[in-house]
């Protein structure tokens, strides 16, 4: 494996960079500035894609080059790692039992710390609205609050369901259901600024605020230390239901976020330079099976009455 380093401003950069690789796994975001011209590239050198993008417009944008990448004979994987993995897999696997269901919940919960990426991220969407896809359309949904209980961790009670865009793409195209909600279990005051945003969106767009938070991102350590890795820990519930009223439900337990990320996207590079690649947009469970996630160490899943 090789890892490339270069600038995406020069189109023909890209491809003479990527002429000779079989396999392009692109981990630097912001996604939003780096999918579209490595897509571009690959698709004219042939080299298949993969990335760890989590939100709507990226996997719209690759989903968006399927017949483009079917022509080329390349694989357009976004989501390659957590969040579109596993709440992917648990979204086929409920599915087959329930064959007809509508409708899909999914929420998850990291344990563990923030860090430089994250924080940068996390912050930059505070004035964003959310999205939940309802009967196929993506519609705007602010964060707010919900009492529920999602069995996240040991049955306990969680607060504060915020509405993602993490795995609702890919969960659609793998499934075919076309209502889904994906949530996630923030802290307390991650809530409260998401509320504020909502009511007070231009504060969170200032240059003001812009420098204030830059210089507290600036404080986080850039990524987790290895005592850090092994202490965290994932947490994804789903749901899904038939317009009968029909319910199943599964959990699955796995490794810290960022360990999740780097287990599952080594995974599926491997089997990408072993051949098994569909050309055409896919999803990582569509293309490899509810059980993708259960390859993963550490990783488990459990069948909820």
């Amino acid at each position: 494996m090789v890892q490339v380093c270069l600038t995406l401003e020069d189109p023909a950069v890209v491809r003479e960079a990527l002429g000779d690789i079989t396999v392009v796994l692109n981990s630097a975001g912001p996604f939003q500035r780096t999918a579209k011209p490595l897509i571009d590239a690959c698709l004219h050198t042939g080299a298949h894609y993969l990335d760890l993008a989590g939100e709507v417009p990226e996997f719209r944008l690759a989903a968006g080059r399927d017949e483009e990448a079917r022509a080329a004979g390349v694989m357009l994987l976004p989501g390659a790692g957590f969040g579109v993995v596993p709440t992917g897999s648990l979204a086929v696997h409920l599915h087959r039992r329930p064959p007809d269901a509508d409708r899909l919940e999914i929420a998850f919960q990291t344990i563990g710390g923030i860090f430089r990426g994250t924080a940068t991220t996390l912050l930059r969407d505070l004035p964003r609205t959310g999205v939940r896809l309802h009967a196929g359309v993506y519609l705007p949904q602010w964060a707010r609050s919900h009492h529920y209980e999602d069995r996240l961790r040991h049955g306990t009670h969680h607060r504060g369901r915020q509405p993602l865009a993490r795995g609702s793409v890919t969960s659609s195209h793998s499934t075919g259901i076309r209502t889904i909600d994906t949530c996630t279990a923030l802290p307390a005051p991650v809530r409260v600024l998401m509320k504020l945003a909502a009511r007070m969106p231009a504060v969170f767009t200032s240059s003001p605020w812009r420098g204030i938070t830059h210089a507290l991102v600036r404080r986080l350590p850039p990524g987790p230390s290895e005592a850090a890795l092994a202490d965290g820990s994932s947490h994804i519930w789903a749901q899904a239901s038939t317009q009968e009223g029909q319910r199943v439900a599964a959990v699955l337990h796995g490794p810290d976020a960022y360990e999740f990320t780097a287990r599952t996207a080594q995974v599926l590079l491997q089997r990408t330079l072993d051949g098994q690649a569909t050309p055409g947009f896919q999803a990582p469970a569509s293309a490899h099976g509810p059980d993708l996630v259960l390859t993963i160490p550490d990783a488990s899943r459990q069948d909820l009455a």
